[in-house]
């Protein structure tokens, strides 16, 4: 039956039938109609301080929840403001669907001088995003929005972008509104698990390394399954942590690194399983990870499949739904072998532990496991400290440790932070950010008070962008140059916001501070002076 409704209204409803229960954005006179229809709308918005904050609250919503986050920008800067983030949501495959206004259809690219002119807003995002679309009608609006979602539930689930004139959000129209597309994501073809199958029969010695996109997919159950079976290892990205609980017998974390423990027994290997990862340059080395030739790939995207490593057998699949078919022909079979005992991961494990880049601050990350539930949530920004919680924080549930790994984007955690307790209300989150991170997006705690969002936030100080102090000392002979910073007092900021503070000068101290602002329903900065070996 056809409805009469405007733009905006076919916006807000189109989302709102996928499901959507929160948006993360920043009103203009180019989406006041959109803005006018959420008022009578079940979705509640957040209002962020800049565009790029939006963005990564909506990717850090995406990560907690395994949902698609959703920011809603303005024509011109709100685009342009919001491309840094759904840029590290486009490398890290986590799933945000940006709804920007554009200017009047009459006006567009002639750059006549209207507000927020720009003379191609599409080709500006679309270098970040897997899809675009533009809706020159208001009957090709929610088309537009559930192409947008197809996409991001059929395929590797990266950034789409609708865009829609503020004329057309403006005008009415009778329309048919579409019921949503329903889509699932691939999985293997039964001769593909066959010969996988039978790849492993082969084998002596098997290891698996998993990903980002296992652990997006929850395939961390039949992973540790064919690990029990195989008696196999299982190593893991940055963004794989959790795939299954580090303190699993079987589980290596992300501690392999060139001649250390993990890289020894990897050798021994005479086959691999790999899900859901690129094994990325910063990964492996650029290559210097040694894999064995019998190398079984599983990825949905199938120029992901063949990337950096070429596989003997590769999958292009959903990494849950093909580790699921595997761990139940492998048992149909009847086929498994001893491979590496436990005690022999275990003590792998321990040796790879004793090296480990950060064991000089090692404490304070011993100090934000004890003080973080099992099922609590880290959320990482560009930082040494990061770099160190890869292999010293042990995660122990997929989604509980989010990470901008590959545009490595400095500012991510606090607003990403914001969006992953709201996805995720009952548990604790915590946001770990370096000093010079912070400052990047520090307006949104703003955001984090005005939405009364729980939010300890912990700032590593030692006044300098550290990582590229020690590439200047390491490279360049200790000549420093636009590294060191001159920064707030932390505390005497979170007065001027009207939240809590506390400087934490040791681990203990650290402990204590996140156990006391994971029971406030107000974000708490937690100021830790820090200090590096270069």
């Amino acid at each position: 039956m056809a409805e009469r409704m405007t733009g905006g209204q076919a916006v807000v409803r189109a989302l709102a039938e996928h499901g959507v229960e929160v948006a993360f954005g920043i009103p203009g006179v180019h989406t006041l109609a959109l803005y006018d229809a959420l008022i009578d709308s079940p979705i509640r918005h957040v209002l962020g301080r800049h565009e790029q904050g939006v963005g990564f609250m909506a990717d850090g919503y995406a990560r907690a929840s395994g949902k698609p986050g959703v920011a809603l920008v303005i024509t011109g800067p709100g685009v342009t403001n919001v491309a840094t983030a759904v840029g590290e949501a486009y490398t890290d495959s986590s799933p945000v669907l940006v709804v920007a206004s554009a200017e009047d259809q009459r006006w567009a690219g002639k750059m006549m001088g209207h507000y927020h002119d720009i003379r191609d807003q599409t080709e500006a995002i679309r270098p970040v995003t897997a899809s675009q679309a533009h809706a020159t009608a208001v009957a090709e609006v929610a088309p537009a929005i559930d192409a947008a979602f197809a996409r991001m539930a059929s395929a590797r689930p990266r950034p789409t972008y609708v865009e829609i004139p503020r004329d057309v959000l403006e005008a009415e129209a009778e329309i048919v509104f579409p019921d949503p597309v329903v889509v699932e994501r691939p999985g293997p073809a039964a001769e593909q698990i066959a010969g996988a199958v039978e790849d492993i029969a082969n084998a002596k010695r098997v290891v698996i390394i998993a990903g980002g996109g296992a652990a997006a997919c929850d395939a961390g159950a039949a992973i540790a399954a064919i690990a029990d079976r195989l008696g196999a290892p299982v190593l893991t990205s940055q963004m794989g942590k959790g795939v299954i609980p580090e303190d699993h017998p079987y589980a290596l974390g992300n501690l392999w690194g060139t001649g250390n423990p993990v890289d020894a027994l990897l050798r021994k290997a005479d086959l691999a399983l790999v899900f859901g990862t690129k094994l990325g340059g910063a990964e492996t080395e650029d290559g210097a990870m040694r894999l064995p030739a019998a190398l079984v790939r599983v990825d949905i995207d199938p120029e992901e499949v063949e990337r950096n490593y070429r596989p003997s057998r590769a999958i292009v699949a959903d990494a849950r739904k093909t580790a699921e078919a595997l761990a139940v022909a492998l048992a149909s079979a009847g086929i498994g072998n001893t491979g590496w005992c436990a005690d022999e991961i275990a003590r792998t494990r321990a040796a790879a532990m004793e090296n480990q880049f950060g064991a000089e601050n090692a404490a304070y990350l011993a100090a934000l496991r004890r003080a973080i539930p099992r099922d609590g949530i880290l959320v990482n920004d560009t930082t040494m400290m990061t770099y160190a919680a890869a292999k010293h924080y042990p995660v122990y549930a997929p989604r509980a440790f989010l990470v901008p790994a590959g545009y490595l984007t400095l500012g991510f955690s606090m607003p990403a932070a914001i969006g992953a307790k709201i996805a995720q209300p009952d548990k604790v989150v915590v946001a770990i950010v370096g000093d010079g991170g912070f400052q990047f997006t520090m307006h949104e705690l703003a955001t984090a008070k005005q939405f009364r969002v729980g939010l300890p936030i912990v700032i590593f100080n030692d006044s300098t962008y550290t990582a590229v102090k020690m590439d200047q000392a390491m490279r360049y002979d200790r000549r420093y140059i636009a590294v060191d910073l001159e920064n707030p007092d932390f505390v005497k900021l979170a007065a001027a916001y009207g939240i809590p503070a506390v400087r934490a000068n040791s681990p203990a101290e650290l402990e204590a501070a996140v156990v006391a602002a994971s029971a406030r329903d107000t974000p708490t900065i937690i100021d830790v002076p820090i200090a590096w070996t270069y």
